[in-house]
């Protein structure tokens, strides 16, 4: 029943996230996704060792939740970029596609479990609505520190599915997601504060005014 309902949570921060128009507003649904991939998480602690659920505790409680959305704060805040993401397309469109997503994800997870997939309808829908939409943002944001965002939502709905289809995956591999997460954060914030030196904009639309 928790996880049902962490599931049903993540994917109602998937549809706000596709919609909000602050950046603000991202920072704080990776937050709450972080603490809802920990509940999640948790749900497969029986089939999990000490040491693998120690590590997921804290790349979910520690990192997901709390030390990557304050460094994109900080980079927000440090970079002075403006609080509105500037989406190519409208807020409403945005909602019409994220759910037009999900639904398609339901329809293929039905489909995979009558072929005969051993798979759980409601987490796998739910996961790959949030790789995909993660891709949504990254292609219909202007400002590179939403494309961040973009892939760290991405990120999350590849761990969910990882770990939904396979708990025993080793540990390792989760400290390699783990890995990159931090270094696509780290490496992203060095970018924005050469680009903001550099062209005073985080807005990637400039970036085709570019000549040789």
């Amino acid at each position: 029943m928790i996880h049902n309902s962490v599931v049903v949570l993540f994917g109602v921060t998937l549809l706000y996230i596709s919609t909000t128009s602050r950046l603000g507003g991202y920072v704080k649904i990776l937050s709450i996704q972080g603490i809802l991939l920990f509940l999640f998480s948790l749900s497969h602690a029986e089939t999990l060792k000490l040491g693998h659920t120690l590590i997921l505790t804290f790349e979910t409680l520690v990192v997901k939740a709390i030390v990557v959305p304050v460094f994109i704060h900080y980079i927000i805040i440090k970079l002075d970029i403006r609080r509105v993401t500037e989406p190519y397309i409208d807020n409403f469109l945005s909602l019409i596609v994220a759910t037009i997503i999900i639904s398609i994800s339901f329809v293929l997870s039905v489909a995979l479990r009558n072929a005969g997939a051993e798979v759980d309808v409601l987490t796998f829908s739910i996961s790959i609505s949030a790789v995909v939409i993660g891709l949504f943002i990254v292609i219909t944001n202007q400002k590179l520190i939403t494309h961040v965002m973009g892939f760290l939502v991405l990120e999350n709905g590849v761990f969910m599915m990882s770990l939904s289809l396979a708990s025993e995956v080793p540990v390792i591999v989760e400290a390699g997601v783990l890995l990159d997460v931090f270094m696509g954060v780290f490496l992203m914030g060095i970018f924005l504060n050469r680009m903001k030196s550099t062209f005073e904009s985080s807005d990637v639309s400039r970036l085709t005014r570019l000549t040789d």
